[in-house]
């Protein structure tokens, strides 16, 4: 409990320590600044403000994320494509399926097919349908073997499919690419699922 503690403690200090800075950025904005760095300010309160979100997102909050990304949206009209697929994805992660499919219908066509290929998989997973959110998923590996997120996605339905021994696999590949201590954490959780069935099966 005190880990657990420490560790909203320390998220929600850097969120305070993160809007601070948001504060003292809009108060140099309306001070007045030369173009140039009014530009590099407005700038770097843009990625602090995703920053914000993308936290507030990982502690489970997601409704204001969504809200504040949609501020970001407003305000930079050309970071409207990546902003816009991150909040389908929260739409999706919510259930908030017909936002998610609706927002996703304003963008489709600006998309390139590697995040066309991504959101269907989201959608698919939101709907349930786990063998169409992995060929999606497939596909985007096909298109860019870089992509962790999509690896580590296509695994965890290989994973709802019921077929363990192949999620492992595309864990393990995923672990190549990223290491994140999640993914670290979910492959250790398998090899221990399948130590157990196959100590049952004996």
């Amino acid at each position: 409990s005190s880990g657990i503690n420490a560790e909203y403690g320390g998220l929600y200090g850097a969120l305070d320590r993160m809007y601070g800075l948001v504060y003292h950025l809009d108060q140099a904005l309306l001070a007045g600044l030369p173009y140039l760095q009014e530009q590099r300010v407005i700038k770097y309160k843009t990625s602090l403000l995703i920053q914000v979100a993308g936290a507030l997102a990982g502690s489970g909050s997601i409704q204001p994320a969504i809200k504040l990304l949609k501020q970001v949206m407003n305000a930079q009209p050309d970071m409207a494509v990546p902003v816009s697929n991150a909040i389908i994805r929260l739409y999706y992660q919510v259930g908030n399926i017909y936002k998610g499919e609706s927002l996703l219908a304003e963008v489709q066509s600006k998309l390139s097919e590697e995040e066309k290929e991504m959101n269907n998989g989201f959608r698919c997973i939101a709907h349930g349908e786990y063998n169409e959110a992995y060929q999606h998923y497939a596909r985007v590996v096909n298109l860019n073997p870089a992509n962790a997120v999509a690896s580590i996605n296509g695994a965890v339905c290989l994973l709802y499919l019921g077929k363990l021994s192949d999620s492992i696999v595309q864990f393990e590949g995923a672990s190549k690419i990223s290491l994140h201590p999640m993914l670290l954490f979910n492959l250790v959780s398998l090899y221990e699922l399948k130590a157990i069935a196959n100590t049952t099966k004996k």
